[in-house]
């Protein structure tokens, strides 16, 4: 996936936050039901996005960033870590 494809996802998440957020300012009949799925789509597109991203970046991360096997190992620890814990 290109760095383009993950700024229009990122984009698409934006835009369903930014209705959630109007949703709740406008606190005049909203349709409570509505919010709610559009919370749990604007959390499953992050999920997905920070899932292909770690995907498509992880190795490249990883071996610029580490000198050496021990640092490697500690590097995917942490990601795996950090993935595990959003």
């Amino acid at each position: 996936m290109s760095s383009t494809d993950l700024i229009h996802r990122l984009s698409r998440i934006i835009g369903q936050l930014e209705g959630l957020k109007k949703n709740i300012q406008s606190n005049a009949d909203h349709d409570c039901l509505a919010t709610i799925q559009q919370l749990k789509a604007s959390i499953n597109g992050l999920k997905k996005f920070g899932e292909t991203y770690v995907k498509e970046h992880m190795k490249e991360c990883v071996q610029q960033n580490s000198k050496s096997k021990e640092d490697m190992e500690t590097m995917l620890s942490d990601i795996i870590s950090g993935a595990f814990s959003l």
